[in-house]
């Protein structure tokens, strides 16, 4: 009865993030695809394709990210508020169920939002001429997982913030997750133990979101050893479990009173 009730919780949390016309900027992204599109065929010499898979690329994981990180943070708190978190878990429905319910539902709506992004960008590609490499698809399944472990984060910190604090200290772990590596090879950051230690446990413990962007590959290269892309596919998937599994535990435990 348990899955039900979750996929209960998950298609009415779809159904009202979809009425809240949230893929609206699937529309808007699109449209803009097109746009580039044409301007890459008319105006531009060379590589027409790269440019409208580059701005293709780009939009998809700006609109994913922005979904995880602005419909994450209400997830909970608007249901607190409006009391309806009380209606349900009282019926009785647990509370681990509440919560994966509404987590499904909205990676629903992600899901989508990628598919028809993806899509878009993809036919474009193929319009211009450009190859639909295996890395592409890569690509879009990282995207997929980086927005999903972005979500995960804004949804834990939500438990334990407000909703200002929550975005701003997601924000945060996402740049300081994107800019990591390359900060831990600056010169400065050779040259002082103490803050090349601290950046080592951050990236350590702390989620490593450059390690689900293969944009830049996906530009400038055909290919990715599976010596690479597996590995960092296992991180994905293991570090949201984590946080799942903390998310879970925190709810339990949180005083809805």
């Amino acid at each position: 009865m348990m899955p039900s009730k979750i996929m209960t919780i998950a298609y009415y949390t779809f159904r009202e993030l979809y009425k809240s016309k949230i893929l609206l900027n699937v529309f808007f992204v699109g449209l803009g695809l097109v746009v580039v599109t044409f301007v890459a065929t008319e105006f531009t010499y060379g590589v027409p394709e790269r440019i409208a898979l580059d701005f293709g690329l780009g939009m998809l994981s700006l609109s994913s990210l922005g979904i995880s990180l602005f419909l994450g943070v209400n997830l909970l708190s608007k249901e607190m508020e409006s009391r309806t978190v009380y209606m349900v878990i009282a019926r009785p429905v647990p509370r681990y169920a509440f919560i994966l319910g509404k987590l499904v539902g909205l990676l629903g709506i992600q899901a989508l939002n990628v598919i028809v992004l993806s899509a878009l960008t993809l036919a474009s590609t193929a319009f211009l001429g450009g190859e639909l490499s295996p890395i592409l698809f890569w690509a879009i399944g990282f995207t997929l997982l980086e927005s999903l472990l972005l979500l995960l984060c804004v949804v834990l910190i939500s438990l334990l913030a407000n909703t200002i604090l929550s975005v701003i200290f997601s924000m945060v772990l996402l740049v300081l997750g994107h800019a990591v590596k390359e900060t831990q090879g600056l010169s400065f950051v050779e040259n002082h133990p103490a803050l090349k230690a601290l950046l080592d446990f951050y990236h350590f413990v702390l989620p490593a979101f450059h390690k689900l962007n293969l944009k830049d590959y996906v530009i400038y290269k055909k290919s990715l050893p599976l010596s690479y892309l597996l590995p960092n596919v296992a991180y994905g998937t293991i570090y949201s479990l984590g946080l799942l599994c903390l998310i879970v535990f925190l709810f339990q435990r949180k005083n809805l009173d």
